[in-house]
This record gives C-alpha cells, structure tokens and sequence, in this order.
C-alpha cells in the first residue's frame, strides 16, 4: 500500500472510531502519524522488497506499546497513555493494510517465532527488487495495478477518506 493510502485508511479508522476531538488529545494526527510510521524502514532499505523490517512485525509494536504503558505507569503522565494507544492502533493498521493489499511481501505476523510471510493474494517478490523511490514509476507500478480489485480497493479507500474530510470541512465551515 502508498503512503497515502495508509494516511486515508487511517483517518477513516479515525473517524469510525469518532476520535475527531483535536482539543482534548490529538488522537487523530498522531494515528495518522502511526499509520505510515512503519514504512520508515523504507527510507533504509534498498529495495521495495527488502522494506519490510522488525517495523511491520506486530511484536515490535507490542514491545514499543508495553514499554511506553510502563513508563507511563512510573511516571504518571497521563498523556503517554493514549499517545501509545493511537501509536499501537495506527501500526497495526499499517500492517492490516499491507498485509491485504501485498503485492511483493506480506507481513511476519508470528516474527520472531516464524519468518514466513503471511499475505491474502499471492506475491511476487521478484517484482520488488527496485528501490522504494521508483515505486511510482513503470515497470514496479504497472506491476502494481495488475491487481484490479486491490488497485480500485486502495483508490477507493483514497477518495472515500478525500470526500469524508471535504464533507468535514465544509461542515464545520458553514
């Protein structure tokens, strides 16, 4: 999945959930933050292939959630609490989505215990040996689109999440 497919998955888990509150706690920017946060790895990563490191494993964010709930519970502040809880949502969401939507590499679910990777459509990891900057280019993204169904799935998702915040916008603004 793109960028910003997981920033408009994310923001229409967001509203789904109704955490549109932008005065009490910034859930939503910070699920929106998370949801891409895993893809990090590809900024370090040679090929599109080759970016799914310990980020898009559910025990590293386990790990990252338990740990910040620990400090939290030393520390007493409270704000750490829904930070990592909007951390933790928006990561597993980034790998519910790549895990649906992989075209070149699923997602270690049981990592460390198994290094299989578990994907819903057959990948070809042959077709990402090319860096992450050329995945919007040809030959990776015609690949890409091969897939009709995941393709319009992925744009749906887009304009669904475009016209929600329009009709959000334009809401609050009259």
């Amino acid at each position: 999945m793109f960028v910003p497919s997981h920033l408009a998955s994310g923001y229409l888990f967001g509203k789904l959930i109704k955490c549109s509150s932008w005065t009490v706690f910034p859930f939503l920017p910070v699920l929106l933050f998370a949801s891409i946060l895993p893809d990090a790895d590809g900024i370090f990563s040679d090929t599109v292939a080759g970016h799914h490191t310990i980020l898009h494993t559910p025990i590293f964010w386990i790990i990252v959630f338990s740990v910040m709930l620990f400090i939290q519970k030393i520390s007493k502040i409270e704000i750490i609490k829904p930070i990592s809880l909007a951390l933790f949502v928006g990561a597993q969401l980034h790998l519910i989505t790549d895990w649906f939507t992989a075209r070149t590499v699923g997602i270690k679910w049981l990592y460390p215990f198994s290094e299989k990777d578990y994907y819903l459509f057959q990948i070809q990891p042959e077709n990402g040996q090319g860096s992450v900057l050329e995945m919007i280019q040809n030959p990776y993204f015609s690949f890409y689109m091969e897939n009709a169904f995941l393709f319009w799935i992925e744009l749906g998702v887009i304009l669904l999440a475009g016209a929600l915040l329009f009709y959000s916008f334009i809401k609050t603004n009259i």
